[in-house]
């Protein structure tokens, strides 16, 4: 699902609107593959992608993220996303208890200082894997609007969802029905009391959810500072296809 990952998306200024409308004849700049399975009462999401062709030359970015959430209340559990970029590293690391996160956020390069784990002050919050499972599991109807608190690891943001129903789209050429939702997203400044303050890159979004019961995020179109972001699914796999997702002591992205 979680897909929804903002850093699996490249922001691409348009000059005029119609512009938009162009199909593209080749696969965007960044592509990525996720795999969700569930092991015990964990759900477990492990996903990589970075830029490629020509986008590579000019913004070199390889990314990861792994990530447990509780089956049950949908809670963060643990999650370990890395960002590889030409020069450095950014490694962002959460873990979680009952809707209360802490996290540790550090460049891996030769001159950075250590960094130490810090309590994000608001609660009840989750991380964006499990945010996305909370968000996909409610009834969604027509009207239906889900508010939550989402932390991708620099900052808290408050995110606004809007079912506005059901809608037939097309994707990779095939019609699927999809739940179209609009979303908001605003920043929640903990050094001043939990105010919200607009976002300062993202202006508005839409997501588009597979109208089953399997709640695939299908595509998804966002305006942001710069231009505006589109993503689309290229191929699904059935989990119950593929093999549980275990993380041995020797690659384990956790903390010991």
């Amino acid at each position: 699902m979680p897909a929804f990952l903002a850093a699996f998306f490249l922001a691409i200024p348009i000059a005029c609107a119609w512009q938009s409308t162009l199909t593209p004849d080749v696969a965007g700049p960044f592509q990525a593959r996720a795999a969700i399975s569930y092991e015990g009462r964990s759900a477990i999401l492990t996903s990589s992608g970075g830029t490629t062709g020509f986008a590579r030359t000019l913004y070199q970015l390889d990314a990861s993220l792994d990530a447990h959430a509780t089956r049950g209340g949908l809670q963060t559990i643990q999650s370990a996303q890395l960002e590889k970029y030409a020069t450095r590293t950014l490694s962002t690391r959460i873990e979680g208890n009952n809707g209360h996160l802490t996290s540790l956020r550090e460049w891996i390069s030769p001159d950075s200082k250590p960094s130490k784990w810090k309590p994000v002050k608001i609660a009840p919050i989750r991380d964006l894997f499990a945010a996305s499972l909370f968000i996909r599991s409610q009834s969604l109807a027509k009207g239906e609007k889900v508010r939550t608190l989402v932390f991708p690891g620099g900052s808290p943001f408050l995110v606004d969802i809007e079912s506005l129903g059901p809608e037939k789209i097309p994707i990779a050429g095939t019609p699927r029905d999809t739940l179209r939702l609009d979303i908001k997203i605003q920043s929640v400044n903990t050094k001043k009391g939990n105010a919200l303050e607009p976002h300062q890159k993202f202006r508005s979004g839409t997501l588009w959810l597979s109208n089953d019961p399997d709640r695939i995020l299908l595509r998804a179109e966002v305006q942001v500072f710069v231009g505006y972001v589109f993503a689309e699914l290229a191929a699904f796999q059935p989990s119950d296809s593929l093999p549980l997702l275990r993380s041995s002591a020797s690659n384990s992205p956790w903390p010991k």
